[in-house]
């Protein structure tokens, strides 16, 4: 075995890393690998630097700790504020319970330091790793969220494309609504001389929906002042990859050579890109602003939904993260 199998694993992970992002960039997976590789070589310092310097590790662990329960808190809070303003939606109490789990790992680690035990030891590690990994993941993805939801639109956009979002009644709500502002804006920014867009509203009828949500959005776009014959609508779609194959197909129809730019919210922008290249549909994408408040679940939920997206390869790329924790754990 090497004398360094930890950072063996990480220079594996890393050049993995490197060849998956020249061969598929757009993929998750990129992601996933450099995560691993950041995780492998952590475990190996740690475990080197505990015995060589006591006095910092303890230091950095503690501030790791406080950090982490900060964090746990502020999911947590962030929650019930959420749940208190919207009621009780699916992503609002995943972000409680994504704060709990990190205050349930603290717990585990407070349990450990008052009882210890060799065999407990080896699960706080496989937990606690796990746990950063995931952070780490998920930090990366957010950093990435955030960059991309403020990109521009493509020049020559003869079209945009408006994904739907839930209604307030029959008005378009909060989000869907600084989807729409977003895509006027972007017709506003537009030279003079320079044909107006086409704006394609793609939204069908929930459930929940006394209408569907692209006449809500056109009767807003119209109120805004654009007429109606700048305006399409798509309303049989239900999720976002029949939202972009059914508003491409009406596009496709009625106009050669165009050039389509999807809006959606800041949060979502990654996944309406990866469904775009799955489904084979040629767009940009760009983000609208979402509430402070809201971003963290709404980001959350979409880390959820990338990992389910591409779940298989995912789990069976992180389940080799056993290897360099199984190496630190049998080394200490």
């Amino acid at each position: 075995m090497p004398e360094y199998p930890e950072y063996l694993a990480a220079v594996v992970f890393a050049a993995g890393g490197v060849v998956n992002a020249l061969l598929a960039p757009h993929r998750f997976s990129t992601a996933v690998l450099f995560c691993l590789a950041v995780t492998s070589a952590g475990l190996g310092v740690a475990g080197r630097s505990a015995a060589a310097h006591p006095t910092i590790v303890t230091v950095l662990t503690v501030a790791a700790l406080l950090l982490a329960f900060a964090v746990g808190l502020l999911l947590l809070a962030d929650s019930v504020l959420l749940v208190r303003r919207y009621g009780p939606q699916a992503a609002l109490l995943a972000t409680g319970a994504a704060g709990c789990s990190v205050l349930a790992v603290l717990g585990l680690d407070a349990v450990f330091h008052a009882v210890g035990g060799e065999a407990f030891g080896a699960l706080v590690i496989a937990v606690n790793v796990a746990a950063g990994y995931l952070t780490l993941l998920f930090l990366v993805f957010a950093g990435y969220v955030f960059v991309r939801g403020r990109s521009g639109p493509l020049p020559g956009t003869t079209h945009v494309v408006v994904l739907g979002a839930g209604l307030n009644g029959d008005r378009p709500g909060p989000l869907l609504t600084r989807r729409l502002e977003r895509a006027l804006a972007l017709d506003a920014a537009r030279a003079p001389d320079t044909p107006r867009v086409v704006f394609v509203v793609s939204g069908g009828q929930g459930d929940d929906e006394v209408r569907s949500e692209a006449e809500a959005m056109a009767d807003y776009l119209r109120g805004r002042g654009v007429p109606a014959d700048r305006i399409v609508r798509e309303d049989r779609s239900v999720n976002t990859g029949q939202n972009l194959r059914f508003s491409m197909a009406l596009v496709d129809g009625t106009t050669p050579g165009h050039c389509v730019t999807v809006v959606t919210s800041g949060f979502h922008v990654y996944r309406t890109t990866l469904l775009a290249r799955r489904v084979g549909v040629p767009v940009h994408v760009v983000g609208a602003p979402t509430s402070p408040a809201y971003w963290l679940a709404a980001t959350l939920r979409e880390f959820a939904a990338i990992l389910w997206l591409d779940r298989l390869p995912l789990v069976g790329l992180s389940l080799l993260l056993a290897v360099p924790v199984a190496t630190v754990i049998f080394a200490h």
